[in-house]
């Protein structure tokens, strides 16, 4: 007989196995524990057992969110799966994965939920989890990097020793309240990239004189440069770190085919993507339910308003 529960402290080992049958790739120790016990907010999740064997997961990590003058609470769901046995089996009339689910909703508190599934996770979640549709993350991309021998006004200094968060502190500041802004302190930045287990993380900043203007947290892969996170204080000053980081690249690092980054259509600073010589094009889904309908985020608030980044899928 088939059990639905929340996770217990021992289901690490089960759950491990079940993510490598489900995905092929193995999740070590450390990645369970940064991601369920190490993130700011912390994790959790819902199994369904078969006697002794987890058969299906659906997880979730804890986000706070800024919008309006208030902080609100989220989970991004994540390692949602099912035994590939078990598959298309029920629960009480109901598939697995979404007796997980709904329980997942019930039993945590939040005001909305989020994430980046796949097409097929995304269909799921609006079908049958109450989710609210989904859009299609708008990735940037520029090929044929080339050196701006003005850029001279900012010096890059690269490595996480540059990292200060008194002053990253500056660039949190939310100048407009009707954006979704997700709540990445000091706590959240060293959490989501420096202790990450499972990739290498770089980070830029980026200097005038002896003020910081910018910073920028990247990966390389496959010969791409990724723009995981970008914070400025200013947009005028914009367009010239986007100059200054094409600079870098094409100056330091070798086989370098483009830079790759995700900024939402609606962002006012898109004009100066363009301007610099970057296209857009459909990437990876983007997903939304909602569960305090008080909270005051709709979905069309969410898709036009949520300004993501790379990096907010990157690492779960």
């Amino acid at each position: 007989m088939m059990e639905v529960r929340q996770v217990h402290e021992n289901d690490e080992k089960g759950i491990r196995e079940l993510f490598y049958l489900c995905f092929r790739k193995e999740m070590s120790h450390d990645e369970w524990v940064w991601k369920y016990k190490g993130s700011p907010w912390e994790g959790t999740s819902v199994v369904a057992m078969d006697r002794e064997t987890i058969i299906a997961h659906y997880g979730g990590l804890r986000m706070k969110f800024l919008f309006q003058g208030k902080i609100l609470n989220a989970f991004q769901f994540c390692d949602v799966m099912t035994h590939p046995e078990y598959r298309g089996r029920f629960v009480s009339k109901t598939p697995i994965i979404v007796k997980l689910g709904e329980m997942f909703y019930k039993e945590n508190q939040m005001d909305f939920a989020f994430g980046f599934p796949s097409l097929r996770h995304a269909r799921l979640q609006s079908i049958r989890l109450g989710g609210e549709g989904y859009r299609l993350v708008r990735l940037y991309k520029k090929e044929h990097l080339k050196r701006h021998f003005m850029t001279w006004k900012l010096k890059v200094k690269a490595g996480w020793e540059y990292f200060h968060g008194k002053e990253f502190s500056q660039f949190l500041i939310n100048k407009n309240n009707s954006i979704l802004l997700l709540a990445k302190d000091e706590k959240y930045i060293k959490w989501r990239y420096m202790e990450n287990p499972l990739r290498k993380y770089r980070l830029l900043v980026l200097k005038r004189l002896n003020n910081t203007e910018g910073y920028v947290i990247f990966t390389l892969h496959d010969g791409w440069f990724n723009i995981l996170d970008i914070f400025y204080k200013n947009e005028i000053d914009f367009k010239c770190i986007l100059s200054s980081v094409e600079t870098y690249a094409d100056s330091n690092l070798d086989n370098i085919k483009g830079i790759k980054a995700w900024f939402h259509p609606n962002e006012h600073l898109i004009y100066l993507l363009k301007d610099s010589g970057f296209r857009s094009e459909d990437h990876i889904p983007v997903a939304f339910k909602s569960v305090n309908t008080n909270c005051g985020v709709t979905s069309d608030i969410f898709y036009n308003n949520y300004f993501y980044r790379m990096g907010d899928y990157d690492a779960s």
